[in-house]
């Protein structure tokens, strides 16, 4: 299967002119240069989150870390995304509404239009810590080195304020997924060894630092909360992310038999949490 590579996304045509707007529709374009400061490219991807994309925004235009590029792709939504995206016109450099192929044929497309040399991606209802990106920046610098970095996530598991720490340390990559929340790459790693697998539904991001990792790429761990992450969305169907991981893993050679035990597991943890709503459910009706 061929990888979709920043050329491929170049190349395309985009079909709702007027569906767009931010700073660089009016001219205004962020570099590295103007501000002598390192530019991030953070990405959001959108569909019908009205109820959760404004406090998204907020954490990222509210970075204590200045030189940001903000672009956001809205799958086409039909509820208010679009008055929101609006509202911030004047904060957000780049966003544009169209139907597309999915979550990951979305982040393609905001990678192929980012300037940053870092570059991070955040859904619509997760956020930044108000210091998360002068964080990875600190650490890019001291590195030095074209590489994945990774901090740890703060993941909401209910409505009630019950969380659970996804420490990129103690996840046992590549054999499970790190929190992708939490993960910068490199813009030219993306150049190097292309973009997202949009074949898959759940695990494409898992796909892509796999193969990353399986290509020698370094991975910097970065020791603090750097993302706060709402429930799962898409992934939540525990089932479909388990037969999706053991497609990755398999698809990358990694060890078979620890490969089949971690999905078997993650099976029987599906199969829990299946049961643990159903009953949960049973008793608020």
């Amino acid at each position: 299967m061929k990888i979709p590579t920043i050329s491929d996304y170049s190349n395309k045509q985009i079909d709702t002119l007027e569906l767009k707007g931010g700073l660089k529709v009016n001219g205004v374009t962020k570099t590295d240069v103007d501000s002598n400061q390192l530019l991030v490219t953070i990405i959001t991807v959108v569909f019908n989150a009205d109820k959760s994309l404004e406090s998204t925004i907020k954490s990222v235009i509210n970075q204590s870390y200045e030189n940001i590029e903000y672009i956001l792709i809205d799958g086409g939504s039909t509820d208010n995304t679009l008055d929101i995206l609006r509202k911030y016109e004047n904060d957000i450099d780049y966003w544009i509404s169209e139907a597309d192929n999915g979550i990951y044929d979305a982040m393609n497309k905001g990678i192929s239009l980012s300037n940053g040399s870092l570059i991070g991606i955040i859904n619509a209802g997760d956020m930044y810590k108000e210091e998360a990106i002068e964080i990875v920046v600190n650490y890019y610098e001291k590195e030095q080195l074209s590489s994945v970095y990774v901090g740890d996530c703060k993941l909401f598991i209910n409505q009630n304020d019950q969380w659970i720490l996804m420490s990129a340390k103690s996840r046992q990559f590549p054999y499970r997924m790190i929190p992708h929340p939490s993960t910068f790459i490199s813009a030219s790693i993306y150049k190097n060894y292309g973009l997202f697998d949009d074949s898959f539904k759940i695990a494409a991001d898992y796909d892509l630092l796999c193969r990353l990792y399986k290509k020698s790429v370094p991975f910097v761990y970065i020791n603090e909360v750097i993302t706060i992450a709402c429930p799962p969305g898409l992934s939540s169907n525990y089932y479909l992310a388990n037969i999706e991981a053991l497609k990755v893993r398999l698809r990358h050679r990694l060890p078979f038999i620890s490969s089949i035990s971690i999905t078997i597991l993650g099976f029987l943890k599906a199969t829990v949490r299946t049961t643990i709503k159903y009953f949960l459910k049973k008793q608020i009706i």
